[in-house]
């Protein structure tokens, strides 16, 4: 049978969240107990205290705190940023579909910034500025969402942390606990991109490069 602490601590290493938590003491542990208590029962097949639960949490503290790495032991390989790119969503039918693969095609022949991509029910493009009024005219439907004025910044993490759990989750965080709103999300094996208001490019920027490790970064 699975003991009390053992279940606590795959839960916490299995949880980026919590790690960074424990890494950074911010949780009053009474009140972490009474939230992990039901998860803690479903793998320990009993019913342990809240009492039990604080206790174990207190005493994996210091090692929780110590194995968990900071931001900038990662040496992610690059951050750039481009500016004055916009976005437009709509829902997914073959005449958008068509519309966007000709833009898409037309964008990459010139060496030009574009990208598509969709869902089961809509389809997201991102392009420059300049090229708004073309992406309206070749799309006869009206789009369910529409921004210009975006930046984007795109983090390429290399292949040494493809499968390292909680990445993209650390990155993420650094920008949501600047409250900045992210419009879109895109990624490829190797890296992420974000993209937001153009209001928000030097905070995003600053606050990543800040916080990581990293050998290139380009504006």
């Amino acid at each position: 049978m699975i003991k009390v602490s053992e279940s606590i601590l795959a839960i916490i290493r299995e949880n980026a969240f919590l790690e960074f938590g424990f890494h950074h003491q911010l949780f009053n542990q009474s009140q972490l107990a009474r939230y992990l208590q039901p998860f803690v029962a479903a793998r320990t097949h009993k019913e342990p205290s809240v009492s039990a639960i604080t206790m174990a949490l207190s005493r994996l503290s210091p090692t929780l705190a110590g194995n968990t790495p900071e931001p900038a032991d990662y040496q992610l390989e690059k951050i750039s940023v481009t500016t004055g790119l916009c976005t437009a969503t709509f829902m997914r039918s073959v005449p958008a579909h068509r519309a966007l693969n000709r833009l898409q095609t037309d964008m990459h022949k010139k060496g030009y910034f574009c990208s598509v991509s969709e869902g089961m029910r809509e389809i997201t493009v991102i392009v420059e500025d300049r090229f708004e009024s073309r992406l309206n005219a070749l799309v006869d439907e009206r789009p369910v969402f529409s921004q210009a004025n975006l930046t984007s910044v795109e983090i390429q993490f290399g292949d040494a942390y493809t499968g390292t759990p909680g990445m993209l989750y650390m990155l993420l965080q650094r920008v949501a606990l600047q409250n900045i709103n992210l419009i879109e999300i895109t990624s490829t094996y190797s890296g992420i991109t974000m993209y937001f208001a153009s209001s928000d490019a030097r905070i995003v920027f600053d606050t990543l490069l800040n916080s990581l490790s990293v050998n290139s970064a380009s504006r």
